[in-house]
């Protein structure tokens, strides 16, 4: 059974190509935007008990944003799977998917919300981010960026609550955070890298 994380912005496909993987390879699919929902702003103890419980199931697909609580999967991961999509094709994606959702109804997001969504999704595809937000980025890759260790809830709930960076700030923060696991770290920027991933899955399967 294959253990695969997928991270990338806001209309990157993680959803699609989760469930694709998901299908495929009979491996639960975990959309971690729903413990979101779940939690809400309970704190971070209760994501991080979700996180270590996924981690240690034999098989699994886990898709979101997210960093630090995620540590638990991208340690345990065999694959991670980091989509970067062109900002036009994201923009479309975003709009395609708020008005198919609103026309159906079950749009848990009000259009007055869809501008701030877009310019933060292009912010964090651009690389754009305030100063005092780029110091707390370089200050937790000079402290924690370097070394693979287990994760431990304890450590990662004090690094949440110090730096903040549940969500990156931008792309390029992203690429740095894995670069500790570029071993088994996947860039998919198209179709094809898309194909030739699940491929490579199958293969590794037979």
């Amino acid at each position: 059974m294959v253990k695969i994380h997928i991270l990338g912005g806001p209309g990157s496909g993680k959803t699609t190509l989760a469930e694709c993987i998901a299908a495929r390879f009979h491996v639960p699919h975990h959309d971690l935007d729903k413990l979101g929902w779940k939690y809400g702003t309970t704190g971070w103890a209760a994501y991080l008990d979700e996180t270590f419980s996924i981690a240690e199931q034999p098989g699994w697909v886990a898709e979101g944003i997210y960093l630090v609580w995620v540590d638990p999967l991208l340690y345990q991961a065999d694959y991670i799977v980091l989509l970067e999509v062109a900002w036009p094709v994201t923009a479309w994606r975003i709009v395609r998917r708020h008005i198919i959702k609103s026309v159906r109804r079950i749009n848990p997001y009000p259009t007055r919300l869809l501008y701030g969504f877009l310019k933060n999704t292009y912010d964090y595809i651009v690389n754009r981010c305030t100063a005092e937000r780029a110091d707390v980025m370089r200050a937790y890759l000079a402290e924690h960026g370097a070394t693979i260790e287990p994760p431990v809830a304890d450590l990662l709930l004090m690094r949440l609550e110090q730096y903040e960076l549940d969500i990156p700030p931008t792309a390029e923060f992203v690429h740095k955070y894995l670069e500790k696991y570029k071993e088994k770290v996947i860039v998919v920027r198209n179709n094809a890298d898309r194909d030739r991933l699940l491929a490579m899955l199958t293969e590794k399967a037979l």
